[in-house]
């Protein structure tokens, strides 16, 4: 008997291949957005930094100091807005990435299904064949006792 040879499987191996595809996508995009709340947490720091060596020497400093103190922190703070906008279109992407992974999952797994109705299917048909075969072996060496022949 010939083994079972699922005739989808070419697709199934091609909606492998875009889950696969998709899964890299989402890596790739949670990578960038890792990176940019990085680049976000360190623009937090520096403020914070920048602000309390403000407060703490304010009057120690020169109206020059003071000025780039504050200038300085008028560039963080832009920055910081620029990133967060940043950190919002990239967590928005990896969103988006994960949603199609999750549509590419879902259509792979149909295909599965089926293959293993089908596997299932044909090992039932197989075992049908099978016991049809043992019941008329079965039958013939009946028939042949019950004529008054000699059993096999």
């Amino acid at each position: 008997m010939k083994g079972f040879t699922f005739q989808l499987q070419p697709v199934l191996e091609h909606r492998q291949r875009i889950e696969d595809e998709k899964q890299q996508q989402v890596a790739i995009r949670q990578r960038a957005l890792d990176d940019a709340e990085r680049e976000l947490r360190r623009l937090n720091d520096d403020f914070r930094e920048y602000s309390e060596r403000l407060r703490s020497g304010h009057k120690g400093l020169t109206t020059e100091e003071l000025r780039l103190f504050y200038a300085h922190l008028q560039f963080l703070d832009r920055n910081i807005v620029a990133q967060i906008r940043v950190v919002a279109e990239r967590r928005v992407a990896v969103d988006r990435a994960r949603l199609e992974l999750l549509a590419a999952s879902k259509e792979r797994k149909v295909v599965e299904k089926l293959k293993e109705k089908r596997r299932l299917a044909f090992i039932s048909e197989e075992l049908r064949v099978e016991q049809n075969e043992l019941d008329d072996g079965n039958a013939r060496s009946y028939g042949r006792t019950a004529r008054g022949g000699t059993s096999a």
